[in-house]
């Protein structure tokens, strides 16, 4: 049976999910693990350091009983740009090596190293001439090449890689009505995507996540990142703090919660503005970083729409070895990595491909997997 594992990279550790029948409309999740890493081996969903990351895939193979090579993963941090473009609609086979002259200019990355991916959404006419209006998808060659490696390193290969906020959209049901907003809450960044029905309309990465919370509070008390971390996740928003320590941190804490959730208000109020006749009626929450109590209530007043957390495992049959294991507790981190299994397996390869040829060699497009095909219905 056909199978790959998913995974999340975080500071702290990896996990890995195993699913079964992926890019089908039948996946299951047959096996779960997660390890532990040392600080500085992964940074932003990045594995920077190949020997220790390479390490610990040995050691989340071993302690999953993972029985494929195959490593499947979503990106989403701060080297990404996603913009609306339109684009001259390309004609023939060429179209993945047209892109990158057609979007000379419009990201702020260097072609000669950037992987290109564009999400066509609706055909248009420019003075008789047939165009396309869609999303662009640029990242950095290299910031893929060191966690590639990595997965070669351990003895795997890389099967897929997607935007998360494609990879999120698919994962989802999608809104039965108006527009959704699916907020994903990482470490480093906040990836918030709009979407009608089943395709993504608009994405946007916010340059902060949990860990600015969980930083600041470690320099309010003067404690280790893991500490801050749990004091984080205990506190939370409910306020009502009485000793002066308490105050502090519990000021910071709402201080840097404001600031993400201001640009998450900014983020759908610019789509509202540009799209009136479809505005957002529904969000969603995903991601490690919106485990905060409070986050939903707080956002749900911020944005004037209810917010939930997303049920990241609707889409799988779960199979009885994973059931009370810890697959649950890490539902939320492991959103986007899950969401990579879902619907056609399109260009995914090509980016895994072209991440590890270097500038020189491969293609220069194929950054994700099309989120339009395979979809939730």
């Amino acid at each position: 049976m056909a199978a790959v594992v998913a995974i999340d990279l975080s500071r702290g550790g990896l996990r890995g999910v195993q699913v079964d029948s992926p890019y089908t409309s039948r996946p299951k999740i047959s096996r779960f693990a997660s390890v532990e890493v040392p600080d500085g081996t992964v940074f932003d969903g990045e594995i920077l350091d190949q020997r220790r990351g390479a390490d610990a895939l040995n050691r989340l193979w071993k302690a999953g009983k993972f029985t494929t090579k195959k490593v499947v993963f979503g990106i989403s941090n701060r080297k990404i740009v996603v913009r609306e473009v339109t684009l001259p609609k390309p004609n023939g086979p060429r179209r993945k090596s047209a892109l990158r002259f057609a979007v000379e200019g419009q990201v702020p990355i260097d072609l000669d190293d950037a992987i290109l991916d564009f999400l066509p959404l609706r055909e248009v006419s420019i003075k008789g001439e047939p165009y396309e209006e869609g999303l662009l998808v640029a990242t950095v060659r290299s910031s893929l090449e060191s966690t590639v490696n990595a997965v070669e390193r351990s003895g795997r290969y890389v099967d897929a890689i997607d935007f998360s906020g494609f990879a999120l959209r698919r994962l989802l049901p999608a809104p039965q009505r108006g527009a959704q907003a699916i907020i994903n809450v990482g470490a480093s960044t906040t990836t918030v995507v709009i979407s009608t029905g089943t395709t993504p309309q608009f994405a946007r990465i916010v340059a902060s996540g949990g860990d600015d919370a969980t930083r600041s509070i470690g320099r309010a008390l003067g404690i280790s990142f893991a500490e801050a971390e749990s004091d984080k996740k205990e506190r939370g928003l409910r306020g009502g703090a009485v000793a002066a320590r308490d105050v502090e941190a519990e000021a910071v804490l709402r201080e840097s919660a404001a600031s993400l959730i201001d640009s998450i208000r900014n983020t759908l109020n610019f789509w509202g503005h540009a799209h009136p006749e479809h505005p957002v009626s529904s969000a969603v929450l995903t991601g490690g970083g919106s485990r905060l109590n409070g986050l939903a209530a707080v956002l749900t007043r911020a944005l004037g729409v209810a917010v939930e957390y997303g049920d990241t495992m609707s889409a799988f049959t779960v199979g009885r070895a994973v059931r009370g294991a810890d697959l649950d507790r890490w539902a939320l981190e492991l959103a986007a990595p899950l969401g990579v299994t879902i619907g056609a397996r399109a260009a995914a390869t090509p980016a895994a491909k072209s991440a590890k040829a270097g500038a020189a060699k491969g293609p220069k497009s194929g950054a994700t997997k099309s989120a339009k095909k395979g979809g939730k219905k």
